[in-house]
């Protein structure tokens, strides 16, 4: 019985030294292109293509962590300028000022396009309004429409509402760019926080008009999203003099990709790290034929044309 007690006490001691022993001898991820950890920054527009993108690339890379901060376009850029971090997702390239500042910190930037997504321009359901032409949007953004009964068909009253995600928002900037009006966005506007408060605020306002990321209309796999999208409307969008059924568009797959769509933008990858890094490796990923295959299943329109091949042997 002695000698049983013993052998007892002797396993117990071998399996909690061994035990210690492997927790010393822990090893850790290298860092590389498919291993380790990285953060990277994206704009809140683009969340639900970034993280389907992530989500692929972490299962075929078992050891690689990826941590994107979602923020406005602004903050996404200044976090690369602040050499927080070496890799990020926004809808312009560097202009010429950041690509200067970055040369004189002896780095080189590449901006690298990937996809194109568009702005949705979205009104409560319960507006009659199913087409705006690009001046009379611009007239709302400007502030020279402030009523909804200065909109033709709207059937409302009251003033118009205008809701963005921030006031850094990559939209403003590119709805300032494509429409030209010179950064003067005026009129009742609210700042949501990001794309999905958004597209919340305008299923709770009828007197509001709402711009969000294409992306977001794209996601097909979120119950949420998909509740509060029942109760907004997407709204076609109009070049010609007054919009009707046959010269008004909505952002879909088709009009991305034929270029038909007024609002469209395109989106880049802004890298400023030539080593062989984790987000260097993901970038590798974005801009392949699977990375772009998601960008398609996403709603979006790939920078790259992929085709399938097919081989047909012949009896």
């Amino acid at each position: 019985m002695k000698l049983n007690k013993r052998y007892l006490f002797l396993i117990i001691f071998v399996a909690i030294f061994m035990n210690f022993g492997c927790r010393r001898t822990k090893k850790v991820v290298p860092e590389s292109m498919v291993t380790g950890t990285t953060t990277i920054a994206a704009d809140d527009a683009l969340m639900p293509l970034m993280n389907a993108e992530i989500d692929v690339f972490q299962s075929i890379y078992n050891y690689a962590s990826i941590d994107c901060k979602f923020v406005s376009e602004y903050d996404a850029v200044n976090l690369l300028l602040q050499e927080k971090i070496r890799l990020a997702l926004v809808a312009r390239p560097l202009n010429q000022k950041e690509i200067d500042y970055f040369k004189s910190i002896k780095i080189v930037p590449e901006s690298i396009p990937l996809a194109y997504d568009a702005i949705a321009v979205i009104v409560h359901s319960g507006n009659n309004t199913t087409a705006l032409t690009t001046y009379q949007i611009s007239g709302i953004l400007s502030g020279v429409l402030v009523n909804w009964e200065q909109v033709n068909g709207s059937g409302l009253t009251g003033g118009i509402k205008q809701y963005f995600d921030t006031e850094s928002s990559g939209i403003i900037r590119s709805l300032n760019d494509s429409l030209h009006l010179n950064e003067k966005i005026s009129g009742n506007i609210s700042f949501a926080g990001n794309n999905l408060k958004v597209t919340e605020m305008v299923a709770t306002d009828p007197n509001s008009i709402g711009f969000i990321g294409y992306n977001w209309l794209s996601e097909k796999e979120s119950m949420k999203i998909l509740e509060t999208l029942k109760k907004v409307n997407l709204i076609a969008v109009s070049t010609a003099a007054f919009a009707d059924s046959t010269n008004s568009i909505k952002p879909t797959v088709s009009s991305l990709f034929n270029l038909s769509y007024p609002l469209i933008r395109k989106v880049y990858a802004i890298y400023t790290d030539p080593s062989a890094s984790l987000a260097r490796g993901f970038l590798a990923h974005l801009t392949s034929e699977r990375g772009q295959k998601i960008v398609y299943r996403m709603g979006l329109k790939p920078e790259s044309d992929f085709q399938r091949l097919v081989n047909i042997k012949k009896e």
